[in-house]
């Protein structure tokens, strides 16, 4: 026990920093749902008459918010300038907001797109993880020259935040009703989900696959083993986001993917009539992880281990203390 309690006083900045951050989604989440009266529930958060803020929007920018906080901490672990990490903020967010846009408009089954204006009116919805990960990663090879630094660090610090936004974005999609998959066939499935998930899974007279929420468990089971392990010397810089597209991959290609090819009608994005996603997800993305860990091995030899470059306000390294900040 004692053990125990020095290892929290130890971490405690940890603790007030992965706490708050879960208390704020789940409150969050205990707000989306407290203020509705039946389901489905109401899409929208906020009507001033004149303008409307979705809950997706609400859930997309706090899954933004909650990955820039956990990367500033990083930042500051690894004693670089938090300048940087705003100014790709500035940039990253919008440009991965279109690209993200672009990727679902080009595999999107229901095409309706009359003008240049349909595009890009994220009012009609859709908007795509893949998209944001091919963006983000394009953008930060260009970024991190201008900057001139580590763009494999970068990466790694990115990571965690993939994760995190998908977990608290697919909330939004839950408030829409939407990425759902077939019919529930087994009592016991419908008798371990939450009554307030079950009801909103009930669409047409079934209740459906919540695979928004088996994504977002496969996501944080990803997250927690990612904050676990890159304190530890396993894993080389850029060896984390090469972890995030195998982990990432694996739980979409070959789970939830073929899920919602069965569930809403138009939901899998599709190219040629084919579940696009199922094979990005296994080969740019699984395989690709895949690549970036192997391949790094062999073309930088000296490639430092993750942890060995934290820093504390001295400047003197961390990589022999267990740390979890």
């Amino acid at each position: 026990m004692t053990k125990i309690f020095d290892y929290i006083k130890l971490n405690k900045k940890a603790f007030y920093l992965y706490g708050g951050m879960l208390l704020g989604f789940l409150l969050l989440i205990t707000v989306a749902i407290t203020t509705q009266t039946a389901t489905p529930y109401n899409p929208i958060a906020i009507d001033v008459g004149f303008a409307q803020i979705a809950w997706y929007a609400v859930f997309i920018l706090t899954g933004i918010t909650l990955a820039a906080t956990l990367g500033y901490f990083e930042f500051k672990r690894l004693g670089l300038n938090t300048d940087i990490l705003f100014d790709g903020l500035l940039y990253t967010v919008p440009i991965s907001i279109i690209g993200s846009r672009i990727y679902y408009v080009i595999f999107d089954p229901t095409p309706n797109y009359n003008t240049l204006w349909d595009v890009f009116d994220l009012r009609r919805g859709g908007l795509s993880i893949h998209g944001v990960v091919i963006t983000v990663i394009l953008f930060l090879i260009i970024f991190t020259k201008i900057k001139k630094v580590n763009f494999w660090l970068i990466t790694d610090i990115v990571a965690p935040g993939f994760f995190i936004g998908q977990i608290v974005g697919r909330w939004g999609n839950f408030m829409n009703a939407e990425a759902y998959g077939p019919a529930i066939q087994s009592q016991w499935v419908l008798n371990i989900l939450p009554a307030f998930i079950r009801e909103q899974m009930f669409i047409n007279g079934v209740y459906h696959h919540p695979t928004f929420l088996y994504e977002g468990i496969w996501n944080f089971v990803g997250l927690v083993l990612m904050l676990i392990i890159r304190r530890k010397r396993w894993f080389k810089v850029g060896d984390l986001i090469g972890l995030y597209l195998i982990w990432y991959g694996f739980g979409r290609g070959l789970i939830i993917e073929p899920l919602r090819t069965q569930g809403a009608p138009g939901d899998a994005l599709r190219f040629f009539g084919v579940p696009i996603n199922i094979y990005l997800s296994l080969t740019l993305f699984m395989l690709g992880g895949l690549a970036i860990i192997l391949g790094k091995r062999h073309v930088i030899k000296d490639q430092a281990f993750y942890v060995d470059l934290f820093v504390d306000e001295t400047g003197e390294s961390h990589a022999d203390q267990d740390v979890s900040v």
